[in-house]
């Protein structure tokens, strides 16, 4: 059990940078929630109200601006292929203690008078520091994991292509690469299609029917041959074979939904799904995890 969670941990997770207006509506929320609710004692608080509000939210405003474009945007973006779910909670979770943090230290040293709605029997400014990020920590865990397994699951349902192309293998194949599909039929022209282009095949009793983009149209091309003879001359690891009668090229996913069962997938420019079949599972959960 213990296995299967770090295994959990070390998928691989979509490595994004919140938008600025994000930031902004996030940190007027905070402000808002602060103001109208009063958490934490703020009813207490003896000055404008108004102000204190709006300095907890102008500190997550800064924070996140900070957080998202030099921590993430910057330090953290040269791991961006190794991104994984364990990374994004560990960042998260940076990001909330450094918000209360700065929040903490506005009120204690800047607008004083602090106390009056953290905690009576807290004494020292350290203590307070203290108890309002273990306060985080224990209020942030949760919603953090909320949040990253909806992220996760909407991620695999909407948007798989992110996860999938953040893969190194794929990272290094060449999309201008020729695939090379030959013809038992000697009169047939030799097909060759770049990987960029390829969308999947599909065998139909001795024929190949293969897919792929051509002037921005999807093409059809049916050929004499068998797979075995076709993957032999297919040697690209975006070339995936997901049943017994198909390949896909894997830098065209977009969505996947299914189980250890199998799996449908959505290619971008393809409306049809495709199957992953049980053989198969494993592989592709491989990929995709």
């Amino acid at each position: 059990m213990f296995n299967n969670f770090l295994r959990l941990l070390n998928r691989k997770y979509p490595f994004d940078i919140i938008k600025f207006k994000s930031i902004f509506i996030i940190s007027l929320a905070i402000a808002l929630v602060i103001y109208l609710y009063k958490p934490f004692g703020f009813v207490n608080y003896e000055k404008n109200k108004i102000i204190g509000a709006l300095s907890f939210g102008v500190a997550t405003f800064l924070c996140l601006l900070i957080c998202n474009y030099l921590l993430k945007g910057r330090i953290l973006k040269k791991n961006h292929k190794k991104w994984t779910i364990l990374n994004e909670m560990g960042y998260i979770l940076f990001v909330l203690l450094f918000i209360a943090f700065c929040n903490t230290f506005i009120f204690l040293f800047l607008i004083g008078d602090a106390k009056s709605f953290l905690i009576a029997d807290i004494i020292t400014k350290t203590e307070a520091i203290l108890y309002v990020l273990f306060l985080t920590i224990a209020i942030g865990i949760l919603p953090i994991v909320i949040i990253i397994t909806v992220r996760y699951n909407r991620t695999l349902k909407n948007n798989l292509s992110k996860i999938i192309q953040s893969d190194e293998t794929l990272q290094e194949t060449d999309v201008n690469k020729q695939i090379f599909f030959p013809s038992l039929n000697t009169t047939d022209k030799p097909l060759h299609v770049p990987v960029k282009d390829f969308l999947f095949l599909e065998v139909v009793k001795n024929h190949i029917h293969v897919y792929y983009m051509e002037n921005g149209n999807i093409t059809t091309r049916i050929i004499r041959n068998t797979l075995t003879a076709i993957m032999d001359e297919i040697d690209e690891a975006a070339i995936f074979r997901c049943h017994r009668s198909f390949l896909v090229n894997l830098g065209k996913i977009k969505t996947a939904q299914g189980n250890s069962n199998g799996y449908k997938i959505l290619l971008k420019d393809y409306d049809n799904p495709i199957p992953v079949s049980r053989n198969f599972t494993p592989a592709f959960q491989k990929i995709i995890h």
